[in-house]
């Protein structure tokens, strides 16, 4: 069992996947002067430190600790996400975690991977890698309960839904597109349309559509701003690029819309 101190995030090192170009794959002989988590999602994984020999098979994750000896024992053909990371482990330990484990739920696990992975594009070892990384070790931890928690009544594909609709909500003011949501989230842009229509029965492209204009709507009627302002608020180029979006998808200018409302209340 391991125990860290996550009062404050691991330090980052290095992050990435080995997938084995073939069978005789064996892994290099090395001193490790810090932690490794091997997350092994294909294959199986045979490692040894100077003391013990570890099997991990496809489902399962390993953390080796710094050790002066660490090798591979038998050929094999394998892929998996390894992650280098130093930790604090003095009291008090707000994280226990057995040194090797099955996980429940890879889709979570790649998704922290994808977005790990450009994290350390845009900055390598930056903030966001290291509370990512540390990320990783509470999602493991969590996978490992066996207490029963309260369900979520909701699926998996509604709570993905749920975290969509919440992004959409707070960059309301702008252009939010599907890449963007992809990208923030950890999903393939496919993936996750794919999941809102068949969720909520409309696609997620108009989805947001719908929503900047709910916006429009509740500022031409709520507030006095002239168009060009709104135009503006919402982050639109310029008024005739704002005033061409709302006739395509109301069949009315603004001017067009608020007069009609005004004169109705």
């Amino acid at each position: 069992m391991l125990h860290f101190n996550l009062s404050h995030p691991v330090e980052m090192l290095w992050f990435g996947e080995f997938i084995a170009p073939e069978k005789g794959f064996i892994h290099l002989i090395r001193q490790l002067f810090e932690y490794e988590l091997m997350i092994v999602t294909e294959g199986e994984l045979y490692i040894a430190d100077e003391w013990e020999e570890h099997h991990v098979q496809a489902g399962e994750y390993f953390v080796m600790s710094p050790t002066r000896f660490q090798h591979g024992t038998r050929q094999c053909k394998c892929t998996f996400y390894w992650l280098h990371f130093r930790a604090d482990t003095r009291p008090p330990h707000t994280l226990s975690l057995p040194d090797q484990g099955r996980f429940t739920d890879r889709e979570v696990l790649a998704a922290l991977a994808g977005r790990l992975f450009q994290a350390e594009a845009t900055e390598h070892q930056g903030a966001l890698s290291h509370y990512l990384a540390t990320e990783f070790l509470l999602e493991l931890a969590r996978q490992q309960k066996t207490d029963p928690l309260p369900q979520d009544p909701r699926t998996r594909e509604e709570i993905l839904c749920d975290r969509i609709r919440d992004y959409a909500a707070w960059h309301r003011f702008s252009e939010v597109r599907v890449g963007d949501i992809a990208r923030e989230l950890g999903y393939h842009e496919k993936y996750l349309s794919s999941v809102f229509h068949r969720t909520t029965g409309i696609t997620l492209k108009r989805y947001l559509i719908g929503e900047r204009l709910q916006e429009a709507k509740r500022l031409l009627l709520d507030s006095t701003y002239n168009i060009s302002e709104i135009a503006q608020y919402l982050n639109f180029e310029n008024a005739h690029n704002f005033s061409r979006f709302f006739r395509t998808e109301t069949g009315q200018t603004p001017t067009q819309f608020r007069e009609q409302s005004t004169q109705k209340n």
